[in-house]
């Protein structure tokens, strides 16, 4: 219990004395978890981008860079509140752009079975004409033989 309180007092001393000293520890790592969510999020948009074969989501690709940009300028500028908000905005918008490139994914999927299927759709009626060709010469072939 004393050595809590004596470190507890020595704290509390400590930051009633020197207030600037603490702030600008734990301004500086804000500053560098900051760094490492806008690096983090920036290797995300390049790997966004990679996967993106279909171009589908350049424009929100590109804001996204945009605005982890924004962030990296406000964290120098030491605006730590908007740069959390920048990021929050950066982290919807990658899931935008996820999702976007999911949805043409899904999209030249579902075309490329739709085009299948109409080429088969093509072959059944094809054969469907045929068989008919056929039956209609078998019933010519039988009144002839008869």
């Amino acid at each position: 219990m004393h050595r809590w309180t004596t470190r507890w007092v020595l704290a509390l001393s400590v930051s009633l004395s020197l207030p600037g000293a603490l702030a600008s520890t734990a301004w500086a790592g804000e500053e560098d978890d900051l760094q490492r969510q806008i690096e983090t999020q920036r290797s995300g948009a390049s790997d966004l981008e990679r996967l993106d074969e279909l171009h589908a989501a350049g424009d929100e690709t590109t804001l996204l860079k945009t605005w982890l940009e924004e962030a990296w300028t406000l964290r120098a500028k030491h605006e730590y509140d908007q740069v959390r908000e920048v990021l929050d905005r950066a982290l919807a918008q990658a899931e935008l752009v996820r999702q976007k490139i999911n949805v043409s994914k899904l999209r030249a999927q579902a075309d490329k079975r739709d085009a299948a299927l109409k080429e088969l759709r093509q072959k059944i009626d094809q054969a469907h004409r045929s068989l008919a060709g056929v039956a209609v010469k078998k019933k010519a072939l039988e009144a002839g033989s008869k």
